[in-house]
């Protein structure tokens, strides 16, 4: 034991016996910071080896835990599409006045909810532009995002705008090796996470018509490979279908039953904030 200790060069063995390791102390004289003084002090070397060894358990834990959240629970914040005005959207702060928006309030918060019990699948809100879906679209994944967190089983959720990720993708045509998305990167990206949010799929500005080839390729691959994916989109069932060929539709609205909320005569609620705004002005 002492040949184990040898920076200890001034240790005494104190009469003192560990009652757990049934070794004597060792006392050993310390320098007090800032003072000329010393102090004395008593202690077991093996209660300050297995100390030792559980920080060094504690270190490489709090290291393992960290890669673990980098790879699921931080990529919610780090890698999501997600607007300025949407950033602090939350189930709280959703604006309630009708008995349509109260019930799809909490079909968002029941959807979070069989996801956290186990339920794999999709989920599809549809209706009207503005009337909140973006807000508990991405409600819906932090409250996914933290309480996965909080069962110690945290899973990887992102949130994008399909629009966007498209429009840099085809941005990465002209420049080429300076493109900020690859398409082989964002197909890769929006498979391996555990809860796809996809924003706004298929947004509706005016003519309703069909997707090109590449575009619904793009798609296909995606849920193709997929189990669990958030919808939120400004089409109805007829119109996706017309917007996504048969084999995309198919597949966004396989089994919704139960998991699906039309809200199409929810009014737009940024409208309405809008012109309540100006009326004040």
């Amino acid at each position: 034991m002492q040949d184990k200790f040898k920076e200890y060069n001034n240790r005494k063995i104190s009469e003192k016996v560990c009652e757990v390791h049934q070794v004597n102390y060792w006392k050993i004289s310390i320098p007090v910071r800032g003072s000329q003084e010393r102090s004395l002090q008593e202690f077991c070397p093996e209660c300050v080896r297995e100390e030792i060894k559980q920080k060094e358990k504690e270190l490489v834990k709090e290291f393992e835990d960290r890669q673990e959240y980098f790879k699921t629970y931080d990529v919610l914040m780090r890698e999501s599409m997600i607007p300025n005005e949407l950033k602090g959207a939350t189930f709280d702060n959703f604006i309630v006045n009708t008995t349509e928006e109260r019930q799809l309030l909490d079909f968002a918060k029941g959807q979070v909810k069989k996801y956290l019990n186990g339920m794999t699948g999709n989920t599809l809100i549809s209706g009207s532009t503005g009337i909140g879906k973006s807000h508990l679209s991405l409600a819906m994944a932090k409250e996914i995002n933290e309480s996965f967190k909080e069962k110690n089983e945290p899973k990887s959720v992102l949130f994008v705008s399909l629009t966007e990720i498209i429009k840099q993708i085809k941005e990465g045509w002209q420049y080429g090796k300076n493109a900020s998305l690859t398409e082989h990167e964002a197909v890769k990206k929006l498979i391996n996470v555990d809860f796809l949010i996809i924003d706004d799929l298929g947004a509706k500005n005016g003519t309703i018509s069909p997707k090109s080839d590449w575009e619904q390729d793009f798609l296909f691959d995606i849920i193709n490979n997929r189990e669990t994916t958030i919808f939120n989109t400004n089409l109805d069932s007829s119109e996706l279908r017309t917007v996504y060929n048969a084999r995309n539709s198919s597949r966004i609205l396989k089994g919704l039953e139960g998991n699906a909320f039309k809200a199409f005569t929810i009014k737009d609620k940024r409208y309405t904030i809008n012109k309540f705004k100006g009326e004040i002005v």
